[in-house]
């Protein structure tokens, strides 16, 4: 009688530690939840995207007959995607896409392959050539190249991220006087290394609902369709809650951002430069983003 009341004491507790195993394993302590694909959107900081052919300038001849080799810089703000519908997305110029879900291992590494999706940029002003004066609108080119988004999750939250990007793209200068047969185009390949403030966080609320379509030809015409919004937010960490959101680095700048979330920067550059700040010293091409976050904490989710 003993030994039966021993034998289900044993059973009931060897069931018992089954049972919590069995929670504990299908737990957040345990589960990593993944960095799902999808898209990171940013906006263009005005004046902090700028091209430089001082080493490779535009050659003789391309605006007009006679003209002198271009060798200045191009400094451009971010003109809004054409989406639909209207607007939904509001100041976005660009967006990267993350071709694949990031799986990490058990020292929180992940990788996925990234490739630009869409571009929309303008010059601040128009640039001064030996044939007048021209606006500059930059787009992207054709299929574009894949490089490697490394991703360390530091945290229960988040963590930070590497992230070169390549690029090919065109460049439109139109005349200031508007004559259509002074129009010229360009196309380049740029590459930009990894960015700074290089940090992510996991990310309830998503950035846009239901079906939008974006405008990646630079035609003014949106023509493809977003994927599902992801788990991931580019350019800020759980830390910041704790303290001030980023002030934009100009007096001119406005950055708008919806109604209940705040702006974080990073900025790119080329990866030639010597600047350990990624800044614009060095660099001939620099591309200076925000990311727009939603304020709240209860949007993070965790694991």
């Amino acid at each position: 009688m003993k030994m039966t009341r021993m034998l289900r004491v044993s059973m009931s507790f060897a069931f018992g530690a089954a049972m919590v195993l069995t929670l504990l394993a299908g737990s957040s302590a345990f589960a990593v939840e993944p960095v799902h694909k999808g898209v990171d959107m940013w906006m263009t900081v005005s004046g902090m995207a700028r091209t430089s052919f001082a080493k490779e300038p535009i050659p003789a001849g391309f605006f007009c007959d006679g003209s002198q080799p271009f060798t200045g810089t191009v400094t451009f703000k971010g003109a809004p995607l054409a989406t639909e519908p209207a607007r939904a997305l509001g100041d976005i110029d660009t967006v990267v896409r993350r071709l694949d879900d990031a799986v990490f291992d058990e020292k929180g590494h992940a990788t996925t392959r990234i490739q630009l999706m869409a571009l929309s940029l303008i010059s601040t002003a128009p640039i001064e050539t030996s044939c007048g004066k021209y606006n500059v609108a930059v787009h992207l080119d054709g299929e574009q190249p894949t490089t490697t988004m490394r991703i360390l999750r530091t945290s229960a939250l988040g963590g930070s991220y590497s992230a070169p990007l390549a690029l090919n793209v065109k460049a439109v200068f139109t005349p200031f006087t508007g004559d259509p047969s002074a129009r010229r185009e360009l196309t380049t390949h740029i590459d930009l290394g990894p960015s700074t403030n290089s940090v992510w966080m996991y990310l309830n609320a998503p950035q846009y609902k239901g079906a939008v379509r974006i405008d990646t030809h630079g035609t003014g015409r949106a023509d493809t369709l977003l994927p599902a919004a992801s788990n991931f937010i580019p350019g800020v960490t759980p830390a910041v809650f704790k303290g001030e959101p980023t002030k934009p680095t100009q007096a001119s700048t406005v950055i708008a951002c919806p109604v209940g979330q705040t702006p974080y920067q990073a900025c790119h550059c080329d990866p030639t430069s010597t600047d350990p700040n990624q800044s614009s010293a060095g660099c001939d091409h620099l591309h200076c983003i925000w990311t727009c976050v939603a304020t709240q904490q209860e949007q993070v989710t965790g694991n």
